[in-house]
């Protein structure tokens, strides 16, 4: 049979497959960098419409913890462009002890009722709100004076310089900084806290004999801010006191439960030195191998 030699533009046309952008999946990270109070986030897609969705919530998270989640699983898009965002600071019930029970060794961890800090900011660009997405959309609360949250988005990306041109934020980190308590957020139920990780390892001697009763301590990782002209310098940035020690077990083992996070160990002894005598890991983690060498 013979074909019009009219038909074949709309018929090779026709053949030709239409490609569609593939979904793209992204990641977002909440890091509490406070060394005080305990941090809780909530998220939703931004939308003009006059309903718009819910908020979800994170986990409640202690100093130094991040929790780590799919925006699929907060947002109706695995990639949205543009976010509400809650943050919710609490107060543990002990924090303001004479003397104060350090973090950690406050068993149970209980928090007050109510936030010390709660606030709602609208239409911030998501991880596919600049022109390439980013894989992983970080959001940190940082350490901040008393009742304050100083929460920044996207350090180092696209999204933060769209920040910054847009002057949203004139503050030298580029954060949003709040203080206080929105009066329709007052009465957030803080979240469930994370469920702990281990931090194990083992310390040894030379020929890989496990050695007793070496004290270990657990600091939590804090910052202020980055100082983005020198990367190489991060002068506000560093670990808490002690929150948490250990002694290793018969066979030099030891394990600390805390919820991820990034976390500073340092061994001690008054017969061993080690190599090395500070290890900073990022939770969780169990092959954490140290040498001890007598004096």
């Amino acid at each position: 049979m013979a074909i019009s030699l009219a038909l074949l533009p709309s018929l090779a046309a026709s053949c030709v497959p239409e490609f569609t952008g593939l979904p793209v999946d992204t990641e977002f990270a909440f890091v509490n960098f406070s060394t005080r109070y305990y941090a809780a986030l909530a998220l939703r897609d931004h939308t003009v419409t006059d309903e718009p969705g819910d908020f979800i919530l994170t986990d409640l998270l202690p100093p130094g913890a991040m929790f780590r989640a799919d925006f699929g699983d907060f947002t109706a898009s695995t990639c949205p462009t543009s976010l509400d965002v809650r943050v919710f600071l609490y107060r543990r019930v002990k924090d303001g002890q004479d003397p104060p029970v350090p973090i950690g060794l406050d068993e149970g961890e209980a928090v007050e009722p109510e936030p010390i800090v709660a606030a709602q900011i609208d239409d911030i660009p998501g991880p596919c709100g600049g022109i390439i997405p980013l894989g992983i959309y970080t959001i940190v609360n940082r350490e901040a004076p008393t009742g304050t949250a100083r929460v920044k988005f996207a350090q180092d990306s696209e999204i933060d310089a769209m920040l910054r041109a847009s002057n949203r934020f004139p503050n030298p980190d580029a954060a949003w900084e709040v203080t206080g308590v929105d009066p329709d957020l007052k009465s957030a139920m803080p979240p469930a806290q994370m469920a702990s990780v281990p931090i194990a390892g083992r310390v040894v001697l030379a020929d890989g004999t496990g050695l007793s009763d070496v004290g270990i301590l657990l600091c939590t990782k804090f910052r202020v801010r980055l100082d983005d002209a020198d990367p190489n310098n991060d002068p506000d940035s560093g670990f808490s006191e002690p929150i948490d020690y250990v002694v290793t077990d018969a066979t030099g083992a030891f394990t600390f439960d805390r919820p991820p996070g990034t976390y500073q160990l340092e061994f001690f002894s008054d017969e061993y030195a080690f190599r090395p005598y500070l290890v900073e890991v990022e939770s969780p983690v169990s092959t954490i191998a140290v040498i001890a060498e007598p004096f």
